[in-house]
């Protein structure tokens, strides 16, 4: 099965974000960002296992928008780090994609992602 992408409502909005800052102790990964209203948004992403991001362009899937938060299910990203051991079994692995538009494309593969 391939995997297929959902746009989700996690409380928050990455459209037009700005200031983008990562926070990352080995363990935990912790999101800051002003929203499109300039409100102060800090995200914690548990178990971090990788988080990428990127400014350039990139390929949307025609379940994406360019300013929305989606959830990756039957992510190749959670499957390969199972296949070599960096994650465990037992633990629900998700894999997000925050597509900020004007700032970017965050990744984050953890076990649990919450505004605080």
């Amino acid at each position: 099965m391939s995997q297929n992408i959902e746009i989700i409502d996690l409380g928050f909005s990455v459209a037009d974000a700005e200031d983008i800052t990562f926070k990352f102790d080995g363990a935990d990964l912790v999101l800051e960002f002003n929203d499109w209203q300039e409100n102060h948004i800090t995200i914690k992403c548990e178990n971090t296992l990788g988080f990428k991001f990127q400014n350039a362009e990139y390929e949307l899937s025609e379940s994406e928008r360019f300013d929305s938060c989606h959830i990756v299910h039957d992510s190749e990203w959670v499957k390969e780090h199972l296949k070599q051991g960096e994650a465990w079994e037992g633990e629900n692995w998700l894999h997000y994609k925050l597509n900020f538009n004007a700032a970017g494309v965050v990744e984050v593969l953890c076990s649990k992602l919450a505004k605080t």
